[in-house]
């Protein structure tokens, strides 16, 4: 798997590479080259002549601009559109003057004509400081664009897209092939991005090891991975081998997730499970899920697990090795300081999720008083409420901000989405995990996460090894149920009852 960096790591790793002798106009020429003997072996696997550059004016457009002179001695036949007008960078500017002259500068007038002629078209437009919204002339060019029979090359990355957060501007061209320079930057594997980059090809532009950012690294998540993250299982064990899980789940109105959360914590492997929860929810699981011992707590008025509880729960943690907190918790009063007392005396590792995080909003400083290691789960909506934006504000800077809450509040974050992305102060690595579907897309799925990962911190798994674990099972599972089940159809005990099948497929 190919390096994955944020903008700002790509960006120091390119200003950095001039402290160990490579000038940025060197990486520019490296870069060029790179894209040239993909764009040629294209062509001439593909017996293809005409190719036509879409240059930007920025230093997208100096890649494409220099790539235009290699593939002119290549014997193939180049066009440029200045998408932009002239030049405006420095680098661009000297490739500009360095044009071969067999290369035909193309006016806006005749740009259509030539784009319904071109056998491939190079974007060069933008590159990886591109947010916002297309400009109006360059939307034009790409309507047009997406009309053509063309192969569509991107060049680092399609222009529109954002390669911070994998936002797409209206506009946006569907790539057969992106070649990124260096690394995969993190916003074209995030949905939408994702879509609109066709096979990605990275290639090596000469940024020197040294030169790269060392803050932490990206790891995409895969099977083998995962493997290596699962905790042992010798032959010689016994439950309490396998940890003991406190679930502080469930309110009379909630009884069903507190039912998810435990049984998917039980077939993830954890030893034992004790669901605390109020009468309502425990009298009628108790009858159906034999495996988990329980725990009844008082209730308020209302059906939710009174505040009266804290130092039962806490006791009880004293005993476990891991407390599920939050699942179908419902937020009032009473939940809200029922949070707090367990954050501020527990000293078992926590996992919070759903109302857990729904009922630290107003008081987020609580967790710079816990006792426990913490690991968080929220969803873009969640989180957005934690910090008191909107959610597109969250998602806009989405990694900053997780990193950000993260260190400020030494908390481990998993932070659910199409993709999800599991970040801990604790460790130099950030697990991206891009497996899974839409048959996620149903109530009790972010149930099921919190189960699987407080069973594998349970089981002794680190914080954010947990996460990574759990979010890929998460994810393979619903790929798995969708091989024979529609996406539609599927709910949260189908993939409980598979998870055996695709655990043993990963320890296998």
């Amino acid at each position: 798997m190919p390096k994955i960096l944020t903008t700002k790591q790509m960006g120091y790793a390119e200003i950095n590479s001039e402290n160990y002798g490579v000038s940025l106009s060197e990486l520019m020429d490296n870069a060029a080259l790179s894209l040239c003997r993909e764009i040629t072996k294209i062509a001439y696997k593909q017996n293809l002549k005409n190719i036509l550059i879409l240059a930007g004016s920025g230093n997208n457009g100096g890649d494409g601009l220099v790539c235009a002179n290699m593939l002119i001695s290549n014997s193939l036949n180049v066009k440029i559109i200045l998408a932009q007008g002239n030049p405006k960078s420095a680098l661009t500017k000297s490739a500009m003057s360095r044009l071969d002259k067999r290369a035909e500068i193309v006016s806006i007038n005749d740009a259509y004509d030539k784009i319904k002629c071109a056998d491939i078209i190079v974007d060069a437009v933008f590159g990886t400081g591109f947010h916002g919204n297309l400009p109006d002339e360059v939307k034009l060019l790409f309507s047009a664009v997406r009309k053509s029979k063309s192969v569509k090359i991107a060049c680092d990355l399609p222009s529109g897209v954002n390669a911070k957060n994998g936002f797409v501007s209206d506009g946006t061209v569907k790539h057969d092939y992106t070649v990124c320079f260096h690394a995969l930057k993190l916003g074209l594997l995030l949905s939408p991005a994702k879509e609109f980059c066709g096979e990605i090809i990275t290639r090596d532009i000469g940024i020197p090891k040294q030169a790269e950012p060392t803050d932490f690294e990206i790891v995409k998540l895969d099977k083998e991975l995962v493997k290596s993250l699962l905790p042992p299982r010798p032959d010689n064990a016994h439950k309490g081998t396998f940890g003991k899980l406190l679930c502080v789940c469930g309110c009379s109105d909630y009884r069903g997730v507190a039912a998810i959360s435990a049984l998917s914590a039980l077939r993830t492997g954890v030893g034992l499970v004790n669901l605390c929860s109020v009468k309502d929810v425990i009298s009628p699981l108790s009858s159906s899920i034999f495996e988990a011992t329980y725990t009844a707590l008082s209730s308020d008025e209302n059906g939710f697990i009174s505040c009266d509880n804290a130092d039962k729960i806490i006791d009880l943690s004293k005993s476990s090795n891991a407390l599920l907190l939050g699942c179908g918790l419902g937020k009032n009063a009473h939940t809200v300081s029922l949070v707090k007392e367990i954050i501020e005396n527990t000293e078992t590792p926590i996992i919070i999720d759903a109302d857990g995080i729904n009922c630290l909003c107003e008081n987020i400083n609580v967790l710079k008083n816990k006792k426990a290691k913490i690991i968080l789960t929220p969803h873009p909506a969640e989180f957005s409420r934690l910090l008191g934006i909107s959610v597109t504000e969250f998602l806009e800077n989405r990694f900053d901000l997780v990193k950000e809450f993260s260190d400020e509040y030494n908390v481990t974050v998993l932070s659910k989405s199409t993709q999800s992305i599991a970040i801990s102060p604790e460790c130099k690595k950030v697990y991206l995990s891009d497996v899974g579907n839409s048959a996620l897309s149903k109530g009790g799925s972010g149930d099921l996460l919190a189960g699987m990962t407080a069973s594998f911190v349970a089981q002794g798994v680190e914080p954010i090894s947990a996460c990574a674990i759990g979010q890929f099972i998460l994810g393979s599972s619903a790929e798995y149920l969708s091989q024979s089940m529609s996406r539609r159809s599927v709910i949260a005990r189908d993939i409980i009852d598979i998870l055996p099948f695709v655990l043993k497929e990963i320890e296998d």
